[in-house]
Parts: C-alpha cells; sequence; structure tokens
C-alpha cells in the first residue's frame, strides 16, 4: 500500500490564499499597464456644446419674484380693496434650446433659448390685506355677496402677480442669470457659450 504524505488543512489553505494573492497581483498589474497604454494611445475631446446637457436639466429656475400689488373690485354689491403679497417662479426650459452656431477651432458656440415663463404663481394669503370693502347699495334690503366678491378678487390677484412677475425689471435679472448658469456649465468643458433668446 502507497502511503501519500500528509498535509495539514492549515498548509493546504496557506497555499491556496498565496496562489490566489499571485493571481491577483499579476492580474492588477495587466489592467494597470492597459490603461496607461489606452491613456498614452487615445485622445479624447469634447466635440463641443451639446443639448443633452441641458435636456437633464429640463427646467431652469433662475430667480423667485416678490410682488406687491393694490387690487380693487367692485360686484355682488360691494366694493373692496386688497393689499396682496404674493411670489412667482420664472423658469426657462431649456431642453428646447438650440445650438444656432459652432465654432471648433475657437470653441464657441451660440445657443437660442427659449423665453422665461412663470411656472409657479401664488398668493401669500397670510401677508395679503382686506384695505376695505363696503356695500354699494344704500338700500338696507337689497342683497349682495361679499364672500363672491372676496373669491373673485383672488381668483385676479393670482393672475395679477404672473403679469407683475413677467414686467421687464423682473425678466432681465433672471435672463442674466440663467446665462450666467448656462455659461458656467459649459466653461467646465472649456466652450465658450453665447446665449440669444427667442
Amino acid at each position: 500500500m502507497i502511503r501519500f504524505p500528509t498535509l495539514s488543512i492549515r498548509r493546504v489553505t496557506i497555499t491556496i490564499l498565496v496562489l490566489l494573492g499571485l493571481c491577483a497581483v499579476y492580474w492588477l498589474g495587466v489592467e494597470v499597464d492597459q490603461r496607461r497604454h489606452m491613456a498614452a494611445t487615445n485622445q479624447i475631446r469634447s466635440l463641443g456644446p451639446t443639448i443633452s446637457q441641458l435636456e437633464r436639466i429640463s427646467e431652469l429656475v433662475p430667480i423667485r419674484v416678490h410682488v406687491a400689488d393694490v387690487l380693487i373690485a367692485q360686484g355682488e354689491g360691494y366694493k373692496g380693496a386688497w393689499l396682496i403679497k404674493g411670489d412667482a417662479v420664472l423658469s426657462c426650459d431649456v431642453s428646447r434650446a438650440k445650438i444656432v452656431h459652432i465654432d471648433s477651432a475657437a470653441r464657441r458656440a451660440t445657443l437660442r433659448l427659449p423665453p422665461l415663463r412663470v411656472t409657479s404663481a401664488r398668493v401669500d394669503h397670510e401677508r395679503t390685506k382686506t384695505w376695505n370693502v363696503q356695500k354699494t347699495s344704500w338700500l338696507p334690503w337689497s342683497g349682495g355677496d361679499q364672500n363672491a366678491l372676496r373669491d373673485t378678487a383672488m381668483y385676479h390677484a393670482q393672475r395679477l402677480i404672473e403679469e407683475a412677475a413677467l414686467s421687464e425689471r423682473n425678466l432681465e435679472p433672471a435672463r442674466n442669470q440663467t446665462v450666467i448658469l448656462i455659461q458656467q456649465m459649459y466653461e467646465i468643458v472649456g466652450w465658450d457659450v453665447t446665449i440669444e433668446w427667442e
């Protein structure tokens, strides 16, 4: 009968671990050499600004506008005045941007953006105050609905905030902020971008 030398489980385990370690070191060395070779032989550069970067952003919100105004309403047998306070968000749908000019040699491009729009307008009911509400009829038994007039006034207050937000004094800083944000985004990849508005 032939006897084989008995190896302890500990020695076998250590031998297997050493072999696995040597294989891992070899594999990592080959991987590093391949990456160095690829980095040395491949030249990668940006072809220019793409709209896909802007499409991922979709809606760019450059500014929130705070509005205060006086609203006067009459109807339902009453006349009233309210001090309206609220805010609106101006945004740009940058997913609709178009590249109108590219100069690859100078790394310059021109983008055309859609106009800014109000995406959210709200009346701040905590800060909006009723200034004066009076009955317009001198007859004591004539009807009227003061609550209906107030509801109509608040509906128009929201429209008033939207219109005020779209005034040129609010649009100009929002456009400037949008331009700065987009130009900084493309400066990271080495492009000088000019913005045009529809």
